[in-house]
């Protein structure tokens, strides 16, 4: 992979001699309500030349080495006229101002368009794509989301960051792939890694409301589904090439991506790298201890088209090597984690009636271990560490899902299975236990034409088998074993909302229930976890989590200002979590080298002999009463190319049960932008406020407010996209309440981020 970081500069220095280079911009708006339309196609006739619009309805259309002098540029989106553009110029810089498109009341023949993104969106959606991701780019997804309303960042230090969403964390929120889970353990603790290469990510989708169900039972805090480059549906009719490498200071990681596409007749083969290398992070008063890592993705992808349709067969091949900083509460040099992630998918996909219905077929395996050691200094395979049973803890699971879907303009049912393995070893007293679930789901939405609205309604019925195997071979020291048995869950999770238009504003109401079964760690858990240093205590006789919720929101657009207002309200009558049981005060400044003996030795809630120096907090499941609040207000103002965006966030926890706010709450977050675009370049400068938190919840700590300043520089030239990001360039020391070790260390301090991309 050290090769990658000479292509982009073999091709800066040959692309001056090529000839027919273009780079052609504009904006695409309603000619009756001047609104931008969004996912316009614009592809160069009779060529792979091709782009959609954003959000805003702008588009960028590089061509390099056109054959061809003049051209049409065609401009196409179902509902309206198609429109041609003839263009016959010698100016590589071509921008095309406002193109405006009437709309058309038949039905218009386009290519493939995934009925999920043809659905009505909610005003609390998210779409990150084009250049606005290339502005938040990060290593991980939590990062990368961080610059929006309502989402925080849990983390063991940056590699294991994930994101919150209005308060919910672990699996109360959707991460999806492609709209596949990741099939990794990242939900199940905070140590655990989200094994997804964002070098690989498209676009970002945050989809909340009815249309969630469509993924998942438990979505009341969202939907976050990433759209990768190597996806089936992305065909190309001449050899396509993709590279991309980045830099970031703080941690001196360097990452670099090749993406080939190659066509074959009526097939396509799809070839994927990645590298990314990281060391120890700093802040702004010190180094981050075993806070490096290593990361390898291979994947390759073979497709047949064929009318109105495609199979896909692909494999993924996921390394990583981390490292979990120390902490005087458990292992004082820290816990080296490594992961090996194997995924196969088979992938069918048929339009028909003019893509207005579709069907989906999909299957995919997942194989997934990961080994927790106690600072690995000897650089051996995973597997070989294994074989040896040299490891403290591993965690292994398998996961077959088969789904199929079938898909209208308004509605979507689908069917899905899924199995999961799981597999403990070492010492954490946990059952090998299997999960069978089934599901069954709708999605549909209907056009009242007389009122201007749209009425949206979902559901999703599952039945899940929790099957623990080895039960007898255990010995518990805090469970019973005759609770540890198979337990049965049903799920009804359900949807229904309403989207209003009236002039220039659009209002949104939807309300939700959803259910969430109990992971298999809160159910049969009993042992040390090395990587939260924690003793994990479960609770074999929980039940099933229900959220009810609803939401209201008003949005106001016209072409100089917009601005929307989003209110929502979730509660729940048994929320559980995994919760510590205790805390010694004394023990804050206590010295575990000092030869003195822990000033809390023999409490109940304390582990002896499971630590480095002998003791771990012991945590454990439970439910309680829980509601969560929030407000969203986002307020933009556009004039010609400059844009000054202001979005303000708040959630508050309550736990009813204990007359307390819920533990790890993201605190109040303003955002304010100054953007200003031309046609080859945009310029951005941020500030974040975030306030103090001082709502806190059991065994948590005050944390104080921050002020932060980020500018953001990008450029296009040609087939070349740069971008220059400088976060927290005052370098101040600022805290996140969601780290579990924000007692030990801040957050990273000024950090430069270089990303270069090419098409080739």
């Amino acid at each position: 992979m050290k090769n990658i970081k000479f292509i982009p500069l073999i091709y800066l220095l040959t692309s001056f001699i090529f000839s027919n280079n273009y780079n052609i911009v504009g904006t695409v708006i309603d000619y009756e309500t001047k609104k931008p339309l969004q996912n316009v196609n614009i592809f160069v006739k009779d060529t792979n030349f091709g782009t959609t619009t954003t959000d805003e309805g702008y588009f960028q259309l590089i061509l390099t080495d056109l054959e061809q002098s003049v051209f049409y540029v065609s401009i196409q989106i179902i509902g309206y006229d198609d429109k041609n553009i003839y263009v016959d110029s010698i100016n590589q810089n071509i921008n095309f101002g406002q193109i405006l498109l009437k709309s058309k009341s038949i039905k218009l023949e386009a290519s493939k368009i995934h009925s999920h993104d043809d659905k009505s969106k909610q005003i609390s959606d998210i779409k990150i794509d084009g250049l606005e991701l290339q502005e938040n780019l990060k290593t991980n997804i939590a990062s990368t989301l961080a610059n929006h309303p309502n989402i925080g960042i849990n983390s063991y230090g940056t590699v294991t960051s994930k994101p919150s969403l209005r308060g919910f964390s672990g699996d109360r929120f959707l991460l999806t792939k492609d709209g596949s889970e990741t099939g990794d353990l990242s939900q199940s603790a905070i140590d655990h890694v989200i094994t997804l290469d964002m070098a690989e990510v498209e676009s970002i989708d945050i989809i909340r409301g009815p249309k969630s169900l469509l993924f998942g039972a438990n979505a009341i805090g969202g939907v976050v589904n990433t759209k990768l480059i190597s996806h089936p549906s992305i065909r190309v009719k001449k050899f396509f090439q993709k590279y991309l490498i980045g830099n970031e200071s703080y941690n001196n990681g360097i990452y670099g991506n090749m993406m080939l596409y190659i066509p074959i007749w009526n097939n396509q083969l799809n070839l994927y790298l990645s590298d990314r290398k990281t060391d120890n992070e700093s802040t702004p008063i010190r180094e981050l201890e075993n806070t490096q890592s290593q990361t390898k993705n291979y994947k390759i992808g073979f497709n047949n088209y064929f009318d109105g349709g495609y199979i896909n067969v692909s494999f993924e091949n996921f390394n990583m090597d981390y490292g979990i900083p120390p902490n005087t509460g458990g292992h004082i040099f820290g816990v080296d984690i490594l992961l090996n992630k194997k995924t196969s998918e088979f992938n069918f996909h048929k339009d028909y009636l003019n893509t207005s219905n579709q069907l989906d077929i999909n299957y995919s395996f997942v194989d997934y271990i990961h080994l927790e050691l106690v600072q690995d200094t000897t650089n051996r395979n995973l597997f070989d560490i294994f074989d040896d049973d040299d490891y403290h803890l591993a965690l292994a699971k398998e996961t077959h899902n088969f789904q199929i879907e079938v898909n209208s303009k308004q509605s979507t049912f689908g069917f899905e299975y899924n199995k999961k393995h799981f597999f403990p070893y070492g010492y954490y007293l946990t059952p090998q236990t299997n999960e069978s679930q089934v599901s069954i789901y709708g999605f549909s939405e209907m056009n009242l034409v007389n009122s201007n609205m749209d009425i949206l309604s979902s559901f999703r019925l599952g039945y899940l088998e929790v099957n623990p195997n080895n039960v007898d071979q255990l010995q518990y020291l805090n469970l019973d074993s005759a609770e540890v048995k198979k337990r049965n869950f049903s799920t009804i999770s359900f949807s229904t909302g309403m989207i209003k238009k009236f002039n220039k504003f659009e209002f949104n109401s939807w309300i939700m229930h959803t259910m969430r079964p109990p992971r298999v760690e809160e159910l049969y858990s009993d042992g040390p976890h090395l990587g939260t240093y924690a003793y994990e205590i479960g609770n074999p006789t929980l039940k099933t989590e229900k959220i009810y919720g609803i939401e209201n929101s008003l949005k106001f657009h016209d072409e100089i200002i917009d601005f929307s207002i989003v209110t929502f309200y979730n509660y729940s009558p048994y929320f559980f979590e995994i919760t510590q049981m205790g805390f010694c005060e004394e023990a804050i400044d206590w010295d575990p080298l000092s030869g003195t003996s822990h000033p809390c030795a023999g409490s109940d809630f304390i582990d002896w002999g499971s630590g480095e120096f002998g003791f771990l907090y012991k945590y454990n499941s439970r439910g309680s009463k829980a509601s969560l609040t929030g407000l969203e207000f986002n307020l933009n103002f556009k004039l010609e190319r400059f844009n000054i965006a202001y979005n303000f966030s708040l959630v508050h926890g309550y736990n009813h049960t204990l007359k307390l706010p819920l533990s790890y709450m993201n605190p109040i977050k303003q955002l304010l932008s100054f953007n200003y675009k031309n046609s080859n370049s945009n310029y951005k400068l941020r500030f974040s406020k975030i306030e103090a938190q001082n709502r806190l919840g059991e065994f948590e700590t005050y944390t104080p407010g921050s002020f932060l300043t980020d500018i953001v520089l990008s450029h296009n030239y040609k087939r070349y996209n740069f971008t220059l990001q400088f976060n927290n360039i005052f370098n101040e020391t600022y805290y996140n309440h969601l780290s579990r070790i924000k007692d030990i260390t801040p957050e990273p301090g000024r950090n430069i981020t270089i990303i270069l991309k090419t098409y080739i």
